[in-house]
Protein backbone atom coordinates (compact mmCIF):
# COMPACT_ATOMS: atom_id res chain seq x y z
CA UNK A 1 0.00 0.00 0.00
CA UNK A 2 1.18 3.39 -0.75
CA UNK A 3 -0.60 5.06 2.34
CA UNK A 4 -2.50 4.05 5.40
CA UNK A 5 -5.90 3.40 4.89
CA UNK A 6 -7.98 6.04 6.37
CA UNK A 7 -10.64 4.79 9.17
CA UNK A 8 -13.62 6.32 9.96
CA UNK A 9 -17.39 5.87 11.03
CA UNK A 10 -20.01 5.83 9.13
CA UNK A 11 -22.48 7.44 11.15
CA UNK A 12 -21.46 6.61 14.87
CA UNK A 13 -19.74 9.19 17.18
CA UNK A 14 -17.44 6.62 18.82
CA UNK A 15 -13.40 6.47 17.62
CA UNK A 16 -12.94 4.35 15.01
CA UNK A 17 -9.36 2.65 15.96
CA UNK A 18 -11.38 1.49 19.59
CA UNK A 19 -14.41 0.10 17.01
CA UNK A 20 -12.00 -1.66 14.93
CA UNK A 21 -10.18 -3.41 17.57
CA UNK A 22 -13.30 -3.75 19.96
CA UNK A 23 -15.33 -5.37 17.09
CA UNK A 24 -13.46 -6.70 14.49
CA UNK A 25 -9.83 -7.71 16.21
CA UNK A 26 -7.85 -5.55 14.12
CA UNK A 27 -4.97 -3.38 16.00
CA UNK A 28 -4.62 -1.00 12.89
CA UNK A 29 -5.63 -0.51 9.18
CA UNK A 30 -2.76 -2.37 8.15
CA UNK A 31 -3.77 -5.50 9.88
CA UNK A 32 -7.39 -4.67 8.86
CA UNK A 33 -6.49 -4.77 5.21
CA UNK A 34 -3.57 -7.66 5.35
CA UNK A 35 -6.25 -10.13 6.50
CA UNK A 36 -8.40 -9.23 3.88
CA UNK A 37 -5.44 -9.60 1.33
CA UNK A 38 -5.11 -12.96 2.16
CA UNK A 39 -8.79 -13.41 2.36
CA UNK A 40 -9.59 -11.93 -0.86
CA UNK A 41 -6.60 -13.84 -2.79
CA UNK A 42 -6.97 -16.93 -1.73
CA UNK A 43 -11.03 -16.95 -2.27
CA UNK A 44 -11.59 -14.75 -5.36
CA UNK A 45 -8.03 -15.06 -6.57
CA UNK A 46 -7.71 -10.91 -6.01
CA UNK A 47 -4.19 -9.18 -4.92
CA UNK A 48 -5.25 -5.86 -3.27
CA UNK A 49 -2.88 -3.16 -4.69
CA UNK A 50 -3.99 -0.37 -2.41
CA UNK A 51 -6.37 0.59 0.03
CA UNK A 52 -6.83 3.96 0.84
CA UNK A 53 -9.90 3.56 3.61
CA UNK A 54 -12.13 2.10 5.67
CA UNK A 55 -15.26 2.44 7.03
CA UNK A 56 -17.16 0.84 9.84
CA UNK A 57 -20.90 0.82 10.18
CA UNK A 58 -21.63 -0.91 13.38
CA UNK A 59 -20.67 -4.72 12.35
CA UNK A 60 -19.65 -4.05 9.07
CA UNK A 61 -16.21 -2.71 7.87
CA UNK A 62 -16.19 -1.90 4.21
CA UNK A 63 -12.53 -1.15 2.68
CA UNK A 64 -12.13 0.87 -0.62
CA UNK A 65 -9.13 -1.23 -2.52
CA UNK A 66 -7.83 -0.88 -5.88
CA UNK A 67 -6.74 -3.52 -7.82
CA UNK A 68 -5.10 -3.13 -11.35
CA UNK A 69 -7.07 -0.74 -12.58
CA UNK A 70 -10.54 -1.71 -10.87
CA UNK A 71 -11.90 0.16 -7.86
CA UNK A 72 -13.78 -2.57 -5.12
CA UNK A 73 -15.63 -2.64 -2.17
CA UNK A 74 -15.04 -5.46 0.06
CA UNK A 75 -17.24 -5.69 3.03
CA UNK A 76 -17.00 -7.86 5.74
CA UNK A 77 -19.43 -8.58 8.51
CA UNK A 78 -19.03 -9.83 11.94
CA UNK A 79 -22.39 -9.65 12.76
CA UNK A 80 -24.21 -13.68 13.36
CA UNK A 81 -27.90 -12.42 12.80
CA UNK A 82 -26.51 -11.28 9.71
CA UNK A 83 -24.42 -13.97 8.16
CA UNK A 84 -27.68 -15.80 6.60
CA UNK A 85 -29.44 -12.59 5.80
CA UNK A 86 -26.06 -11.05 3.69
CA UNK A 87 -25.57 -14.56 1.75
CA UNK A 88 -29.21 -14.26 0.93
CA UNK A 89 -28.94 -10.64 -0.27
CA UNK A 90 -26.31 -11.39 -2.53
CA UNK A 91 -28.52 -13.75 -4.36
CA UNK A 92 -30.84 -11.39 -4.72
CA UNK A 93 -28.72 -8.45 -5.92
CA UNK A 94 -27.42 -10.41 -8.97
CA UNK A 95 -30.63 -11.54 -9.56
CA UNK A 96 -32.13 -7.84 -9.35
CA UNK A 97 -29.71 -7.00 -12.59
CA UNK A 98 -31.08 -9.40 -14.67
CA UNK A 99 -34.35 -7.47 -13.82
CA UNK A 100 -32.85 -4.10 -15.26
CA UNK A 101 -32.49 -2.97 -11.47
CA UNK A 102 -28.94 -1.13 -11.25
CA UNK A 103 -26.95 -2.31 -8.14
CA UNK A 104 -23.82 -3.22 -6.75
CA UNK A 105 -23.24 -6.54 -8.70
CA UNK A 106 -20.97 -9.21 -6.25
CA UNK A 107 -18.18 -10.66 -7.70
CA UNK A 108 -17.87 -14.51 -7.69
CA UNK A 109 -15.03 -16.33 -6.07
CA UNK A 110 -12.81 -18.93 -7.45
CA UNK A 111 -15.29 -21.35 -7.26
CA UNK A 112 -18.57 -19.32 -7.85
CA UNK A 113 -20.09 -17.67 -4.53
CA UNK A 114 -21.30 -14.76 -3.88
CA UNK A 115 -20.56 -13.88 -0.21
CA UNK A 116 -18.47 -16.40 1.74
CA UNK A 117 -18.02 -16.86 5.52
CA UNK A 118 -14.87 -17.57 7.02
CA UNK A 119 -14.28 -18.33 10.79
CA UNK A 120 -17.72 -16.37 11.18
CA UNK A 121 -16.89 -14.04 9.32
CA UNK A 122 -18.76 -13.02 5.97
CA UNK A 123 -17.15 -11.37 3.15
CA UNK A 124 -18.45 -10.02 -0.22
CA UNK A 125 -17.02 -8.18 -2.92
CA UNK A 126 -18.47 -5.65 -5.66
CA UNK A 127 -17.14 -2.78 -8.08
CA UNK A 128 -17.14 0.75 -6.80
CA UNK A 129 -20.34 2.31 -8.16
CA UNK A 130 -19.34 6.23 -9.82
CA UNK A 131 -22.08 7.97 -8.65
CA UNK A 132 -22.91 10.93 -5.88
CA UNK A 133 -26.17 10.05 -3.00
CA UNK A 134 -29.49 10.94 -4.27
CA UNK A 135 -29.98 14.72 -3.68
CA UNK A 136 -33.69 15.95 -3.46
CA UNK A 137 -33.28 19.51 -4.27
CA UNK A 138 -33.37 18.60 -7.38
CA UNK A 139 -36.80 17.59 -8.62
CA UNK A 140 -35.55 15.32 -11.60
CA UNK A 141 -33.71 13.30 -9.13
CA UNK A 142 -36.81 12.92 -6.93
CA UNK A 143 -39.31 11.80 -9.88
CA UNK A 144 -36.43 9.47 -10.95
CA UNK A 145 -36.23 7.81 -7.52
CA UNK A 146 -40.11 7.73 -7.40
CA UNK A 147 -40.22 5.08 -10.29
CA UNK A 148 -36.85 3.25 -9.39
CA UNK A 149 -38.85 2.77 -6.33
CA UNK A 150 -41.89 1.24 -8.20
CA UNK A 151 -39.69 -0.48 -10.43
CA UNK A 152 -37.74 -2.45 -7.72
CA UNK A 153 -41.30 -2.90 -5.97
CA UNK A 154 -42.25 -5.08 -9.36
CA UNK A 155 -38.99 -6.72 -9.12
CA UNK A 156 -39.27 -7.55 -5.70
CA UNK A 157 -42.81 -8.81 -5.94
CA UNK A 158 -41.64 -11.62 -8.28
CA UNK A 159 -38.36 -12.82 -6.57
CA UNK A 160 -38.77 -16.76 -6.46
CA UNK A 161 -36.29 -17.62 -3.30
CA UNK A 162 -36.98 -16.59 0.53
CA UNK A 163 -34.89 -14.18 2.55
CA UNK A 164 -34.27 -14.88 6.17
CA UNK A 165 -36.80 -17.95 5.64
CA UNK A 166 -39.51 -15.64 5.12
CA UNK A 167 -41.71 -15.57 2.07
CA UNK A 168 -44.33 -13.13 0.38
CA UNK A 169 -48.12 -13.75 0.73
CA UNK A 170 -51.09 -12.05 -0.71
CA UNK A 171 -50.82 -9.25 1.15
CA UNK A 172 -47.25 -8.56 1.68
CA UNK A 173 -44.01 -8.97 -0.23
CA UNK A 174 -40.14 -8.46 -0.33
CA UNK A 175 -39.63 -4.43 -0.33
CA UNK A 176 -36.17 -2.87 0.03
CA UNK A 177 -37.01 -1.18 3.68
CA UNK A 178 -34.33 1.69 3.27
CA UNK A 179 -34.39 3.74 0.19
CA UNK A 180 -33.33 7.10 0.99
CA UNK A 181 -30.52 9.27 -0.25
CA UNK A 182 -27.51 7.44 1.68
CA UNK A 183 -28.29 4.06 -0.59
CA UNK A 184 -29.23 5.83 -3.85
CA UNK A 185 -26.49 6.67 -6.05
CA UNK A 186 -27.16 9.50 -9.24
CA UNK A 187 -24.21 10.35 -12.13
CA UNK A 188 -26.26 13.95 -12.78
CA UNK A 189 -28.11 11.65 -15.63
CA UNK A 190 -29.65 8.87 -13.75
CA UNK A 191 -29.38 6.46 -11.24
CA UNK A 192 -26.54 4.48 -11.15
CA UNK A 193 -27.13 1.92 -8.39
CA UNK A 194 -29.71 1.25 -5.41
CA UNK A 195 -27.36 -0.19 -2.59
CA UNK A 196 -28.06 -1.88 1.03
CA UNK A 197 -30.11 -4.42 0.89
CA UNK A 198 -29.46 -5.80 4.18
CA UNK A 199 -32.76 -4.64 5.82
CA UNK A 200 -34.99 -6.22 2.92
CA UNK A 201 -38.13 -7.58 4.54
CA UNK A 202 -41.56 -8.75 3.86
CA UNK A 203 -44.66 -5.92 4.35
CA UNK A 204 -46.85 -3.89 2.23
CA UNK A 205 -45.55 -1.81 -0.43
CA UNK A 206 -47.29 1.02 0.63
CA UNK A 207 -45.57 0.80 4.00
CA UNK A 208 -42.23 0.35 2.64
CA UNK A 209 -43.23 3.98 -0.03
CA UNK A 210 -44.82 5.82 3.38
CA UNK A 211 -41.08 5.33 4.61
CA UNK A 212 -39.13 6.00 1.46
CA UNK A 213 -41.78 9.18 1.53
CA UNK A 214 -40.71 11.25 4.15
CA UNK A 215 -36.88 9.30 4.57
CA UNK A 216 -35.47 9.75 0.97
CA UNK A 217 -33.63 12.75 1.87
CA UNK A 218 -32.23 10.95 5.08
CA UNK A 219 -28.08 9.74 4.97
CA UNK A 220 -26.19 9.18 7.92
CA UNK A 221 -26.58 12.47 10.28
CA UNK A 222 -28.91 14.54 11.39
CA UNK A 223 -32.38 12.75 9.99
CA UNK A 224 -35.16 15.04 9.18
CA UNK A 225 -38.54 14.61 6.80
CA UNK A 226 -38.57 15.70 3.16
CA UNK A 227 -40.89 18.72 2.55
CA UNK A 228 -44.37 18.26 1.20
CA UNK A 229 -43.33 19.39 -2.34
CA UNK A 230 -40.47 16.52 -2.45
CA UNK A 231 -43.27 13.97 -0.95
CA UNK A 232 -45.70 15.19 -3.82
CA UNK A 233 -43.06 15.00 -6.24
CA UNK A 234 -42.23 11.29 -5.30
CA UNK A 235 -45.44 9.69 -4.99
CA UNK A 236 -46.72 11.09 -8.24
CA UNK A 237 -43.46 9.96 -9.90
CA UNK A 238 -44.18 6.08 -8.31
CA UNK A 239 -48.17 6.83 -9.41
CA UNK A 240 -47.21 7.31 -12.77
CA UNK A 241 -44.84 3.91 -13.31
CA UNK A 242 -47.39 1.97 -10.29
CA UNK A 243 -51.06 3.67 -10.36
CA UNK A 244 -52.49 3.58 -6.96
CA UNK A 245 -55.87 3.24 -6.29
CA UNK A 246 -58.23 5.85 -4.01
CA UNK A 247 -57.96 3.10 -1.13
CA UNK A 248 -54.39 3.43 -2.00
CA UNK A 249 -53.66 6.60 -1.93
CA UNK A 250 -55.23 6.86 1.49
CA UNK A 251 -53.24 4.59 3.18
CA UNK A 252 -50.03 5.88 2.36
CA UNK A 253 -51.38 9.44 3.37
CA UNK A 254 -52.17 7.31 6.67
CA UNK A 255 -48.24 5.81 6.50
CA UNK A 256 -46.81 8.63 5.77
CA UNK A 257 -48.53 10.69 8.63
CA UNK A 258 -47.48 7.99 11.13
CA UNK A 259 -44.40 8.10 10.66
CA UNK A 260 -43.64 11.63 10.76
CA UNK A 261 -45.38 11.00 14.27
CA UNK A 262 -43.06 8.40 14.80
CA UNK A 263 -39.86 10.35 14.37
CA UNK A 264 -41.49 13.22 16.00
CA UNK A 265 -42.04 15.53 13.32
CA UNK A 266 -45.69 17.25 13.15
Amino acid sequence: MTATPVVSMLWESVDPSVALLERFGFVDAVSAVGWMGVALWDTWAIAIHDCDRLVISDRNLLAWITVDDRRLIAKLSVSPTLLQRLADTATLRMWLQTRGIPVGVPIPTRDGRLQVELNNVSLGVSPVIDGDLLDVGDPAQVAEAGQMLATLHAALADYPHRIDGGRSNHQEQLVHNDFRSANILHDGTSITAVLDFEDVTYCRRLADLAKATVLLGARYHNWGPTSQPVREAFVAAYHDQAPLTSAEQNELQSGITAILKKFGWT
